[in-house]
């Protein structure tokens, strides 16, 4: 997958691919007082993290240890052009499945707006990649990252039909988690 990845989509932003084995990693975006040389927006890795936090960056659970790639999408392999106006953030994929993932820090009030954003912008990534791209073989999934200080409900009805619809649109698997283990 990741000759496939590379043969499409050159990185514009250093280096947008890299395999991690660690036990317990996580996914935040750059901001301009952390990497002055990266976009602001674009993905990174961080390995440790103090977990007493409690606003968490995305976390990735891989207990085997086995390859896990994480694939700088935003601001990594796209840049802000109008030929690729909405993207999610990242994907991470070992070599059956692979998960794109959109995180957004809303406030209460922007939570609905925010969530739908994030739907968006993984549809378009999906499509743009499954154009592109033979996933033969691989169970893909999106996941939506809401990040915030308050634990909302991630169950209702409303969550369950855009699940749904996502699914039979793309058949690709929609799930609203700041986790996912490998």
């Amino acid at each position: 997958m990741k000759d496939k990845i590379n043969a499409v989509f050159p990185c514009f932003t250093g280096i947008c691919m890299e395999i991690y084995t660690n036990h317990t990693f996580w996914v935040d975006e750059y901001l301009e007082d952390i990497n002055p040389q990266q976009p602001r927006g674009k993905s990174y890795v961080i390995t440790t993290f103090d977990e007493s936090i409690e606003d968490q960056p995305f976390k990735i659970f891989n207990p085997s240890q086995k390859e896990i790639n994480f694939l700088a999408i935003d601001k990594g392999l796209f840049l802000d052009i109008p030929e690729h106006p909405a993207r999610c953030d990242f994907a991470v994929f070992d070599d059956i499945r692979f998960c794109f993932v959109e995180t957004k820090e809303p406030s209460p009030r922007q939570k609905s707006d925010e969530r739908k954003k994030a739907i968006t912008q993984l549809k378009l990534t999906v499509q743009l990649f499954k154009e592109k791209i033979n996933f033969e073989g691989f169970q893909i999934e999106a996941q939506v990252s809401l990040r915030a200080k308050k634990v909302f409900p991630r169950r209702n009805s409303r969550r369950q039909n855009d699940a749904k619809e996502f699914e039979d649109e793309l058949n690709v698997s929609l799930y609203e988690n700041n986790t996912i283990e490998f």
